[in-house]
């Protein structure tokens, strides 16, 4: 039992010091000019290690992603499951403290020479569960739709500009933002 205990331990150790390894080096470079050596000298681990653990660096990368997107999920379960009416503002609020509290690695996922389709995945999915549709309900479905492709691009837009800059503005005020751009008025 101590023995599993220590390796999922050791396991997890390694597991972040891949992942902070690889968060610095994109912020330097895109992922197509890291290697696997580069990496494990900046992790400080074996290439071995590496390769028992992700059979290449996109692997790593999705798995990063994967975890932003699990949280997310979780937590919008959470939020919804207490009928609010101002769920829209409260989820965004949230999830952006949660981008403010993680900012060193989510200004890599979120910035303009990251992958587009992990941001647009990650705001699809907040505005999907958060049933922006109901929100826009007596619009018409062409601008309804036109309204969801603003949310979501406009929203990346100013996460991106938000986690480039010194942070100075509050989760709050991005979270009011965006929501009062995304929706019609009440």
């Amino acid at each position: 039992m101590a023995r599993e205990l220590v390796e999922s331990r050791r396991t997890q150790y390694t597991r972040r010091a891949l992942r902070d390894a690889l968060i610095e080096l994109l912020a330097d470079k895109p992922l197509a000019r890291i290697t696997v050596r580069e990496l494990c000298e900046r992790a400080d681990v074996n290439r071995s290690t590496f390769y028992a653990h992700y059979p290449d660096l996109d692997s790593l990368l999705r798995d990063i992603e994967e975890d932003t997107i699990d949280w997310v999920n979780g937590t919008l379960q959470q939020l919804l499951e207490r009928p609010d009416p101002d769920s829209v503002g409260r989820v965004i609020e949230h999830v952006c403290r949660y981008i403010a509290d993680n900012r060193s690695h989510l200004r890599v996922l979120m910035s303009p020479q990251a992958d587009l389709r992990f941001q647009q995945q990650l705001l699809g999915l907040i505005y999907g569960r958060i049933d922006l549709a109901t929100q826009l309900q007596g619009t018409d479905p062409q601008e309804a739709q036109m309204r969801m492709h603003f949310a979501v691009s406009g929203s990346i837009g100013l996460l991106q500009h938000w986690l480039a800059a010194e942070p100075t503005v509050s989760p709050e005020t991005v979270a009011r933002i965006i929501t009062t751009m995304a929706l019609p008025a009440r």
